[in-house]
């Protein structure tokens, strides 16, 4: 198919109605109801897209999905047809494939089954707020150069137009200014930008895609559309999904964030470790067979949002792919898919990545020369040494890393469900990896006092500031804690610290999260603000057991641009302890513990 040309879509747009009067008839106005299609407009079809052109044929519709799939296929016989149908019709028997959809995801799940259509019909009448919204989530489905035909049929006020209106508004979008585009949705821009031509046959409106996209869904369908391209997906290890009771005692300074954020009960979901071949791989977590990004690919993949870093996101069933520099990297062998969004964040490592490696033992003992694969910190374009150091205490040696920093085909490449995925889950297979990471750091530590107590502070935090940190601290200090910041200390040290401290404290983030490292039950206490939704600790806790004691601050955002996604959006916001209406109930907790601790300064080092 001849690569779409870049039409003056804003010239022919306003246009499109005046040349298709018959365009505004209803249901029965023209007599076209008696037949699913006409021959008339079979051949316009024909000429919009010529069957030498079609590989992959989709025809959607409201009912005689059967006629309309035989007359379809006699005009397009060598394609690949599918009939997307709500009406229920028996299987067997036909050479076209026939799909009974209820929904635009529906039909979404049911694109992402089949290779990139060449062409889409949609032959529905009557509707066009339905035919207006499937457009919307189908487009970017197409191959690069596909058309999508339509009817013309304004719509109603009250239903918010058709897709001619759509599509004005889309012609529209690309000739805004950037700081007018920022209002607009990333599906909206994503469209517009995949708009290449749009021309009018008859009743109906003929629009060309340009550009690559890749279908999001969820883990189970995902499975479910590659198993239907045929493609290969070996599991070789699985932990089993469970209900689990926290180990821990939780008391929060908000009973309804409490109750909302800390239940007792947590849902752990199924992991599975996954063989692929064939896949390309980009930085910054990009996963992608036949179209489809992998479960891999996401920071939370149960979520519907679905989001990415790597690829450009065009709402939550799709992303762009962008035209790499050059293509991709043939990789022969096998590699284990330990990529982060946000590769090389410290917090992310641990939480993310290591809890990736649950399966590390039964990939290595199928595919001995395995590697693992990643991706370089953005702002350095290097990968941090403590990367390094907890693979290599793992036992992951730094030769077994490969690191990438464009596109490349790994020739088989193995994933592991993330163990850990809050603010859902924790499963307890991480603590068996954090466990042995601990182990191989302890034999390099220190061996100078400990602390009974520890308030872990954040000396160069640019976003979530406690912004009277110093009379929350004092008060932590007055009550036999030291004040100490991880980045001070060696990963060993760290380790040695935290499995040995029976009572942290702190603010909510990534120095907390160094009590993966505990040995055991362990007292915490978390200062975070109401806007911050990652739960880290309550999760940890739920898995190590002992006393959790959450206390909820107050966010500020000093003007709105704080609160744009662009800038974290209010999970970043800073925040403020409420002394007036917390301090006495965290003075009380702080006198319950027992026995008092010895001090060592308000600071401590690893040297004493």
């Amino acid at each position: 198919m001849s690569h779409p040309r870049r039409g003056p879509l804003r010239s022919i747009v306003p246009e499109v109605r005046a040349k298709s009067p018959g365009a505004a008839a209803g249901p029965g106005g023209d007599g076209e109801r008696e037949l699913p299609v006409t021959r008339q407009q079979l051949e316009l079809f024909q000429r919009a897209a010529s069957p030498t052109d079609v590989r992959v044929l989709v025809v959607i519709c409201d009912d005689r999905p059967v006629i309309l799939g035989r007359n379809f296929q006699d005009q397009y016989p060598d394609s690949d047809l599918t009939v997307l149908s709500e009406a229920r019709v028996k299987q067997g028997g036909r050479p076209f494939g026939l799909t009974r959809i209820k929904s635009d995801h529906g039909i979404v799940r049911t694109l992402a089954s089949l290779p990139p259509a060449d062409l889409v019909v949609d032959m529905r009448q009557g509707r066009p707020a339905d035919v207006r919204n499937t457009f919307r989530r189908t487009f970017l489905a197409l191959a690069d150069g596909g058309r999508y035909i339509t009817r013309q049929e304004p719509g109603t006020p009250a239903d918010g137009g058709d897709i001619v209106d759509d599509v004005r508004n889309l012609a529209d979008h690309q000739a805004v200014p950037t700081a007018r585009r920022r209002a607009l949705s990333a599906l909206e821009l994503g469209l517009g930008r995949a708009l290449a031509d749009v021309s009018v046959s008859g009743d109906f409106l003929v629009l060309q895609k340009r550009g690559e996209h890749v279908i999001k869904l969820g883990v189970d369908d995902t499975r479910a559309a590659l198993a239907a391209r045929g493609v290969e997906q070996r599991v070789i290890a699985r932990v089993a999904p469970e209900r689990r009771v926290s180990a821990s005692s939780v008391w929060s300074s908000d009973a309804v964030l409490g109750a909302e954020r800390l239940g007792g009960t947590i849902e752990v979901q199924e992991l599975v470790c996954t063989v692929y071949e064939g896949v390309l791989c980009a930085p910054r977590q990009v996963a992608v067979v036949e179209r489809l990004l992998l479960p891999t690919s996401y920071f939370l993949p149960g979520r519907s949002s679905r989001t990415t870093r790597g690829l450009p996101n065009l709402g939550s069933d799709f992303s762009a792919l962008p035209a790499f520099e050059a293509e991709p990297e043939e990789l022969s062998g096998t590699y284990y898919h330990l990529d982060n969004q946000i590769a090389g964040h410290y917090g992310h490592v641990i939480t993310h990545d290591l809890s990736k490696l649950w399966a590390w033992d039964a990939a290595l003992a199928e595919y001995p020369d395995l590697k693992v694969l990643i991706s370089p910190q953005v702002k350095t374009g290097e990968v941090p040494g403590y990367t390094y150091e907890l693979l290599e205490a793992f036992g992951i040696g730094r030769e077994r890393v490969h690191v990438i920093t464009g596109p490349v085909r790994a020739e088989r490449l193995i994933t592991a469900t993330q163990a850990f995925q809050q603010p859902n889950f924790l499963s307890p297979v991480a603590r068996d990896v954090w466990a042995r990471v601990t182990a191989g750091l302890l034999p390099r530590a220190g061996r100078g006092p400990l602390p009974e107590r520890v308030f872990v502070s954040r000396r160069a935090a640019s976003r979530r500031r406690c912004l009277n940190a110093d009379e929350v601290e004092r008060r932590f200090e007055e009550a036999g804690f030291v004040t100490v910041y991880p980045e001070d200390f060696s990963l060993p040290d760290q380790a040695r610290l935290f499995s040995n401290v029976p009572v942290v404290a702190g603010y909510a983030g990534s120095g907390l999260i160094n009590t993966v490292f505990s040995s055991g039950p362990a007292t915490r206490i978390v200062l975070a603000s109401k806007s911050y939704w990652a739960t880290n600790e309550y999760h940890i806790a739920a898995v190590y057991g002992g006393d959790l004691h959450y206390f909820w601050c107050d966010p500020v955002v000093p003007d709105a641009s704080a609160a744009s996604p662009a800038t974290g959006g209010m999970f970043h916001a800073d925040y403020v302890f409420d002394v007036e209406r917390d301090g006495q109930a965290l003075d009380e907790l702080l006198l319950s513990l027992e026995p008092r601790a010895p001090r060592l300064g308000p600071t401590w080092s690893a040297a004493g």
